[in-house]
């Protein structure tokens, strides 16, 4: 049993963290004016840092409705392709999550408005965030935020990948949890220690039973 344990404990530690763009809007009520919107993604990259973030809301929300507020130093706010917006500036850090804070003049008035975001880094790698689930439910590699809007909410934020336990704290604090390679690589280590450990109190019960037999 020991064993066992050990071994599932082994399969949930390396299983990987699901890299993701989540999206805030306060005021969170369908149609609000003067709303914040704050646009968060994780840097993943092992080797390189954010530079652009690409988004496009559905319902649209034209880009001379937006402004930037504040963002990563250097980086600007301008008209993008199919109705949407593009920031980028001087590249990140390798592993810095980019967050910036945006006006909009007006939210859509829609129960909820999706994000289609994609990030581009600084050696030419390309994530987009723009996977929607399916009709089996089942979580996307690459899920778009979508932000549900309700009536006199205060704020409404995108829910964390339902595969991703690290960024469960995000909902709360509006900071993005990253969970990325070398932690995932820890974590394993654990694993393998822990299962090491079952199998030599394993081995000991094995030993001490086969010894009271014989007495």
């Amino acid at each position: 049993m020991i064993v066992v344990g050990a071994a599932l404990a082994v399969g949930a530690l390396a299983a990987p963290a699901w890299a993701h763009v989540q999206v805030e809007a306060d005021p969170g009520s369908p149609g609000a004016t003067n709303a914040t919107l704050k646009i968060m993604a994780a840097g993943e990259s092992g080797t390189a840092g954010t530079s652009k973030l690409e988004v496009v809301a559905d319902p649209a929300i034209p880009a001379d409705q937006v402004t930037l507020v504040s963002g990563p130093s250097g980086w600007t706010l301008t008209p993008g392709t199919g109705g949407g917006f593009t920031l980028a500036g001087p590249a990140l850090a390798k592993g810095t999550d980019a967050e910036a804070s945006l006006k909009v003049i007006k939210l859509p008035d829609a129960p909820q408005v999706t994000f289609k975001v994609v990030q581009t880094y600084s050696d030419g790698e390309v994530v987009r965030w723009i996977e929607l689930t399916g009709a089996d439910g089942k979580e996307p590699d690459n899920p778009a935020p979508i932000v549900k809007l309700s009536p006199g909410v205060a704020s409404a934020i995108s829910p964390a990948p339902a595969n991703d336990a690290d960024a469960a704290p995000a909902a709360h604090s509006g900071a993005l949890a990253r969970t990325g390679a070398g932690d995932r690589v820890l974590a394993l280590a654990a694993g393998l220690l822990l299962l090491s450990g079952g199998w030599s109190i394993a081995a000991g019960a094995g030993r001490r039973k086969r010894v009271l037999v014989r007495g």
